[in-house]
């Protein structure tokens, strides 16, 4: 009999990390658990009230399952504000952010593909679902890169397009 293939883990055996992304300003944190396979990474994340992002992109694309809380994700210069049960997605190579404009945590599973593991210690802690005969090679994760913008021009951005977004939900309440 063979061995059997590590492809499942209980989330309690995944590693907790409480740690300051390096795409938001100090002070603003996340717990985050990260698990991934050849094609695919998923992290279960807490964000603190007040979590904000930097804008970034990254070479993968990006999908967002939202648990509870509130987040605001903005899209190149487009947002959307997802309550529990919405799922947002961020394309590929697209320039983004995310804000906890409220009061609670908000908490959602991410997916990325190819996998996006981070590096360090975020990298250190996530935990493969991969056979002994797997391999995730190094040119096949996903980089993350802080995009390079104004945050005058960001906080412009945010507001109109919060206004917008705001705008169009009132309009189909």
């Amino acid at each position: 009999m063979s061995k059997k293939p590590r492809y499942r883990v209980n989330l309690a055996d995944v590693p907790k990390r409480r740690a300051r992304p390096t795409t938001t300003p100090d002070g603003e944190f996340k717990e985050t658990q990260r698990v991934y396979g050849l094609e695919t990474s998923m992290l279960i994340a807490h964000r603190d009230p007040g979590y904000h992002t930097n804008p970034h992109r990254h070479d993968c694309e990006q999908m967002n399952y939202i648990l509870s809380g509130e987040i605001w994700f903005f899209v190149e210069d487009q947002c959307w504000c997802c309550k529990p049960g919405d799922i947002m997605r961020i394309p590929r190579n697209k320039m983004h952010w995310a804000w906890v404009r409220s009061k609670d945590v908000c908490s959602v599973i991410e997916t990325h593909s190819p996998p996006l593991l981070g590096h360090g210690a975020g990298r250190d802690a996530a935990v493969p679902l991969l056979a002994d005969d797997e391999v995730l090679s190094e040119d096949r994760i996903a980089k993350n890169a802080r995009v390079q913008i104004d945050l005058e021009e960001v906080k412009k951005t945010e507001a109109r397009a919060i206004a917008e977004e705001e705008a169009h939900n009132a309009l189909i309440a």
